[in-house]
């Protein structure tokens, strides 16, 4: 039964102590639009005729509208989690800027050249634009919050933000009287003490889990006590590992709905996938070539046997393919397996050891440098595999595999992925298995640029690379 229950709407308590944090940072948006107000007026007075009207009055008209056109595309609200500018609300209120002068010329009757009245717009959209992303290039501070609601939930999510560079946990509240055993953070037992908890902690938002104890009418009543406070009152919907992308509020029914979109399994942004990076790895084929040639080379001279190692790994769907990767172990490594199983330093399907004695002396090089992953271009040419994409797993692993784990296997596997760029084999298996259902699930062409860029950066670095 909810703390609110059977009280009613209640008063907020006299404010004692009102926290400071909101308040600071909705100056810092102030500050933010008087800026914008300043870079305008430069743009009208260097851009804009002054021979029309009044010089001044002409330059405070544009700076006004500039920041009121800024303000109703929502640049200035403040949110409970710092966040970057929105770049292209900046530049529809240019392209609103430019409009609504032109109406004003015709209504006025003043003629004022379109290139002029385009140039200050742009010259604005630039100039804050440009303070935006040198203000996103600074940490900020990180965001105190205050968690409310089951142990159960309350104890997870803790754990999922421990680490975060944004939200800092301060205290929690849970229903019981029990506490949240486990976790070195003051706990308060009981939702009526959150407003309480917000001002011993300063707290700037409040993260609510709703269950059974905590109903839609008590996070209401809830959100009333933390308004006169000023401290931002987010709902969590329980979902991990979900992007912002696939998530959208809807209104149904005087309901306010998540609606959750499938991840992108097929469709045109999964082919142009597959033909870029089908032509980028034949090209790459290509313009690499000396260097295969001259890494088959060493691999022949280090040890006796085959410079390719062929193996049946598990594909899209389940389809088993034959990988192809510079041979970097002894020719009897796979005969040896069973008597190192012992030493396995993973904890889960995979086989891993840091100083795996069937490993070459040229293969612990081609390792540390990822050289020996080059051949599978060719498997990417051949469209057993994609540039970006799980890690492949082998047959027999996937024979371990629970429902999380098989999901690895709805897309094509990659030569570099999330996995490969996050720690690659110091993670444990649990981390592996959840990178790669997040990198599923959450697809995007964008997201594999950016697992591309962090390539080169895993790469040089060696890290989990043995």
């Amino acid at each position: 039964m909810s703390a609110y229950a059977d009280q009613g709407p209640r008063v907020a308590p006299p404010l004692v102590g009102r926290v400071a944090g909101p308040v600071q940072r909705r100056t810092r948006w102030y500050w933010m639009a008087a800026t914008d107000g300043v870079v305008a007026m430069v743009a009208a007075i260097v851009w804009l005729p002054f021979d029309l009207v009044p010089g001044p009055a002409l330059a405070v008209a544009f700076s006004v509208a500039w920041v009121v056109l800024l303000g109703l595309a929502r640049t200035y609200d403040p949110g409970p989690v710092p966040r970057r500018a929105d770049l292209l609300r900046i530049c529809l209120s240019g392209v609103h800027l430019v409009a609504l002068g032109a109406l004003l010329s015709g209504v006025t009757g003043l003629v004022v050249p379109a290139d002029q009245l385009v140039r200050a717009a742009g010259a604005a959209c630039l100039a804050s634009g440009g303070l935006r992303l040198v203000s996103s290039l600074r940490r900020p501070p990180r965001t105190r919050v205050v968690l409310v609601g089951h142990r159960r939930q309350v104890r997870r999510l803790a754990a999922e933000l421990r680490e975060s560079t944004e939200v800092e946990v301060v205290a929690l509240c849970v229903a019981g009287p029990r506490g949240c055993a486990g976790l070195d953070l003051p706990t308060s037992p009981g939702f009526d003490s959150v407003p309480d908890l917000v001002r011993e902690h300063r707290a700037e938002c409040v993260v609510a889990l709703p269950c059974r104890h905590l109903d839609a009418t008590s996070l209401r009543r809830m959100g009333w006590l933390l308004e006169r406070d000023r401290v931002h009152l987010l709902i969590g919907p329980g979902l991990h590992d979900v992007d912002s992308g696939r998530a959208v509020l809807r209104r149904t029914g005087g309901l306010s709905l998540l609606h959750v979109r499938h991840a992108d399994l097929t469709g045109p942004r999964r082919a142009l996938k597959t033909l870029w990076e089908r032509a980028a790895c034949a090209l790459a084929l290509v313009v690499l070539a000396p260097l295969l040639l001259g890494l088959v080379a060493l691999v022949r001279l280090d040890s006796p046997g085959p410079a390719l190692f062929r193996q049946q790994r598990v594909g899209r769907d389940g389809r088993v393919f034959s990988i192809l990767k510079l041979r970097t172990m002894h020719v009897d490594a796979e005969a040896r397996l069973e008597e190192l199983r012992a030493h396995n330093e993973s904890d889960g399907a995979l086989f891993k050891m840091r100083h795996d004695p069937r490993v070459t002396r040229a293969g612990r090089w081609l390792r540390r440098l990822s050289l020996d992953e080059l051949p599978q271009l060719v498997n990417v040419v051949r469209g057993d595999m994609a540039l970006v994409g799980p890690r492949p797993p082998l047959p027999g692993e996937v024979t371990t595999y629970d429902e999380d784990a098989l999901r690895r296997l709805a897309v094509r596997p990659g030569i570099t992925g999330l996995w490969q760029v996050s720690g690659r084999s110091d993670l444990p298996w649990s981390m592996t298995v959840r990178l790669d259902s997040r990198y599923v699930d959450n697809w995007s062409l964008r997201l594999d640029a950016w697992i591309l860029a962090r390539t080169v950066r895993a790469v040089l670095s060696h890290d989990g690379a043995y």
